[in-house]
Parts: structure tokens; C-alpha cells; sequence
């Protein structure tokens, strides 16, 4: 579209003028003639060599015939012209013919659309294409010779409507997002149509467009909803919900924490389904992650899909930044973890067990060690796991019991859901020292329904073992019997 400021653009001058086109064109009323005269004037002094020369004119032309046309078209559907002033009887004629025109255009649209299956896909974009502009221009012509005219007014709308979806669908929103803007200014009361407008402006990423078009969308509504010559209709609180729920969407991606929240809780009101009451939850969950900082929000799920798609070292030096920018403690701690995590899978496992290791010293406990916060039972699992892996790497790849024994026992430091198998490793290791084996072995034992069959399996055999050499063949027996029951499952 073009700009309003543009008519007024007079007592510019420029270089003196070119070869005058073969066909002077026509100023449709209501178009300053002094912007023609600018265009050509400009056009003109482009000129380079005569191929050139030909090819600009032309384009020229075509573009001082679309700011004639779409000025004065704005100014017919902004309701600047006065409706009392009548249509003389040669502009009415004019404007019947035109309206015919498209009418013609149209009813061949239809044609083609039931024949649609002898075409092929591009053939028929192209040939649609054809018709729907030239139904527009013939319109558009009777509509600014008599914007009174309902025929030509509500054909227009229609063709609007088609352009629109059509652009949509092929991905040209900006030219969708001019026919839909014409078309609200000729139905302002179709909420449908800001709603489209809103679509086609979130799709170029306009936020600020289509958080104003989603919030024209509801007053709109709101204010028609009940305007029906038949039974007075109810409001439907569905659309209403979807509205405003678009409105908070633009509001986060505008990262305007205090607008979409606002939205957000106005949304509540019309949520009619549980999953739009988890989807608003959900939304505002995920905004207040770093407290009213929105772009961290954005960054972090970024880095996730750099995670998932394997972009570890990426995805590494992400989260190392990502850590400078956060201002809630519990989103720094998840950041951390998540850093870890990647470090420990890049093969930097010292470093990611001394980052857990930090991470799990700070995290508030209760009186048994179990994380105020139960999303920090997440950490001491992991953490408890990395130590299991390290002390487990230690004893069977490099033979280093001792530094293996230190791992395990750090994992039984923890109240984690692995804690028995902690235990069990410890017994494990420390065979040599009856005692200490004997004790770690029964603290897995109290802990037994943690554990799998198989680790089950092996602190029965392990307990077997123990018993006998300390002399209790009794128990060996039981340990014995337990272990054969176990296998024979």
C-alpha cells in the first residue's frame, strides 16, 4: 500500500523531463496530479540507454498507476468521500461496466474451480492468478467511480478474501496483508478478517501488526456478536479465548512480560476446555522461568534443540553464556545442570562432576537430605548417576579401586532414588574389609525395592558370600535360596 503522506508531496522539482510516454495516462479523481508529475519526472531522469529507457517506462507506469489507484481507493474506503455527495449518471454507468467486468471474471473463476481437476497444480495457480487480479482491478474501478454501489462493494470483499487466502497459502503474506487490509476497511465489522490480518502479519514476524489486529479481532467481536436479525446469539466464549490468547503470543515474542501476562490472565476468564487452562498455566510457567526476562526463556529452549539435534559443543558454549545473563537463582541452577549434563557427553566428565557437585551443595534439603524444591530431585539423580559411571569407569577400566571407592561413596552421600545401588557398589569394592563390606551390603539390602533384578542378584550372591565367610551358613543359605529364586523367575 502507499503511504497517505505521499500525496502531499508538492513544489518538489527534478531534472528536466524525458521523452513523454506514447499514452499520457489518466488521473483518477481524488489523486493529486503533482505526484504523477513527480513519478514521471523521476522516471524519466532514470533513463540509461533505450532498451532500459523502455523497460522503466513501462514499470513506471504500472507503479504511477497503482499509487492513482490505490490512493483513491484508501480515500473511497476510509469514508472520506461525502456520502451525501451523488455519483453522476456517466460515473455510474462507468462503474456498472466495470462491476460487470468482474462480475465476468469472477463467474470464470468459478468455471474454472469445478473444472479443476483437468488442470494441473501450477497451471491452475497461474490461471486463478489471472482472474482474481482482474476481477480486483475491475472492482476496485467501479468501486471508486461509486463507492455506494453494494454489488461491486460486496464482490470486492470477496475477491479480497480469495487474494488473500490464496497469497496466504503461497507464502506472499505481504501481498495478502494489503488485500486483507482493504478489506477491513470495507467490512469493519468482520472480526474473521482482522483475525487474518493478525495470521498474515505473525507470519513476517509483525508482532506490533498482529497484536493489534488480534485485539481489533476481539473488540470487534464483542461489539457485534449479538447484531443478528434472527435469535439474539450467544457469546462464544471460544473465540473470544482465542483472541486473547493471540494477543499474549504476540506479547511474548514483543518479550513484553507485563502485556502477556495481562492477556494471559484475562484469557482465564473464556477458557471453556481444560487444555486451554494448561495451556495459559503452561505459557506463564515458562515466561516466569528467569523471572520477567522472557529472552532467556527464548535462549534456553534454543539450546535445546541444539542439544537434541547433537550440537553438543555448540550447545556448551550457549549455556556458558547463557549463565552471565540469568537472574533467578533456580534458573541459574537448571542452566548449570543442563551445562553439565552436555559436559559430561563431550567427554568432560571431571568438569561436570564438579559442576554437579556444587550445584547439589547448594540445593536447600530438608532434615533427610530430599530437595526443598522437588524439580532439584532431578540434580541429585544425575548427580548420583555420574558418580556411579565415574566410580564404575575406575574399578573396571583402570583398575583403581580407590579412586572408585570415592565415587560410590560420594553417591551415598546423596537421598537420591540410586542410593542403594550406591551402597552396593561400596560393599562391592570394599570385599576385603568384611565389616565395612557387611555394613554397606545391609544398608543396599534396606534399600532393595530400589534396586533392579539383577542388582538384586548380586547383593544376594555378594550377602551369600559374606555370610558364609564370616561363618553364618545359616544366613548364606537363605541368601543362597533368595538368589536361586530370583534367577528362576
Amino acid at each position: 500500500m502507499v503511504a497517505m503522506a505521499a500525496v502531499g508531496c508538492s513544489g518538489a522539482s527534478g531534472p528536466e523531463p524525458g521523452p513523454a510516454p506514447e499514452v499520457a495516462p489518466a488521473v483518477p479523481s481524488g489523486v493529486d496530479t503533482l505526484v504523477a508529475t513527480l513519478a514521471d519526472s523521476l522516471a524519466d531522469a532514470s533513463f540509461v540507454d533505450s532498451a532500459e529507457q523502455d523497460e522503466a517506462s513501462v514499470l513506471q507506469q504500472q507503479g504511477r498507476l497503482m499509487v492513482q489507484r490505490t490512493d483513491s481507493l484508501w480515500l473511497a474506503m476510509s469514508a472520506l468521500i461525502d456520502s451525501a455527495e451523488a455519483v453522476d449518471e456517466a460515473d455510474s454507468l462507468a462503474a456498472r461496466a466495470a462491476a460487470d467486468e468482474g462480475g465476468v471474471a469472477l463467474l470464470q473463476l468459478d468455471s474454472l474451480l469445478r473444472a479443476a481437476e483437468d488442470l494441473d497444480v501450477e497451471a491452475l495457480a497461474r490461471r486463478t492468478a489471472m482472474l482474481l487480479d482482474s476481477a480486483e482491478l475491475a472492482l476496485e474501478t467501479a468501486f471508486q467511480l461509486n463507492p455506494f454501489d453494494a454489488r461491486s462493494r460486496m464482490w470486492l470483499s470477496q475477491v479480497y478474501g480469495l487474494q488473500a487466502r490464496r497469497l496466504g497459502q503461497s507464502e506472499a503474506y505481504g501481498r495478502a496483508i494489503d488485500e486483507l487490509e482493504k478489506l477491513a476497511l470495507l467490512t469493519p465489522d468482520q472480526h474473521s478478517v482482522y483475525a487474518m490480518l493478525a495470521n498474515n502479519y505473525f507470519f513476517v514476524a509483525n508482532w506490533d501488526g498482529a497484536t493489534l489486529n488480534y485485539q481489533k479481532a476481539e473488540e470487534v467481536y464483542l461489539a457485534t456478536f449479538d447484531l443478528s436479525v434472527d435469535d439474539a446469539q450467544p457469546l462464544d466464549s471460544t473465540i473470544v479465548f482465542s483472541y486473547i490468547q493471540a494477543q499474549g503470543d504476540m506479547h511474548v515474542q514483543r518479550l513484553d512480560h507485563g502485556s502477556a501476562t495481562e492477556a494471559y490472565d484475562r484469557a482465564y476468564a473464556f477458557a471453556t476446555q481444560p487444555e486451554d487452562s494448561a495451556y495459559i498455566a503452561g505459557e506463564l510457567e515458562w515466561m516466569a522461568w528467569d523471572g520477567t526476562n522472557i529472552r532467556s526463556s527464548f535462549t534456553r529452549d534454543s539450546l535445546l534443540a541444539l542439544e537434541q539435534g547433537g550440537d553438543l559443543e555448540s550447545a556448551r558454549r550457549g549455556y556458558v553464556d547463557l549463565l552471565e545473563e540469568l537472574t533467578l537463582q533456580s534458573a541459574v541452577d537448571e542452566t548449570d545442570w543442563r551445562l553439565a549434563i552436555v559436559e559430561y557427553n563431550l567427554g568432560a566428565t571431571e568438569e561436570a562432576a564438579a559442576r554437579l557437585l556444587e550445584l547439589v551443595a547448594r540445593t536447600p534439603t530438608d532434615s533427610v537430605g530430599i530437595p526443598v524444591d522437588p524439580a532439584y530431585e532431578r540434580y541429585l539423580d544425575d548427580y548420583g548417576t555420574l558418580c556411579l559411571n565415574l566410580g564404575r569407569s575406575f574399578r573396571l577400566e583402570r583398575r583403581d579401586n580407590r579412586t572408585a571407592l570415592k565415587y560410590f561413596m560420594q553417591a551415598t552421600q546423596l537421598n537420591w532414588s540410586g542410593r542403594a545401588v550406591a551402597y552396593l557398589e561400596v560393599a562391592t569394592v570394599l570385599q576385603s574389609n568384611l565389616a565395612a563390606s557387611q555394613e554397606n551390603a545391609a544398608i543396599a539390602l534396606e534399600g532393595e525395592d530400589t534396586l533392579s533384578d539383577s542388582q538384586r542378584q548380586d547383593l544376594y550372591r555378594l550377602l551369600m558370600d559374606l555370610s558364609r565367610r564370616t561363618g553364618d551358613f545359616d544366613k548364606a543359605r537363605f541368601y543362597r535360596d533368595a538368589y536361586r529364586a530370583l534367577r528362576g523367575r
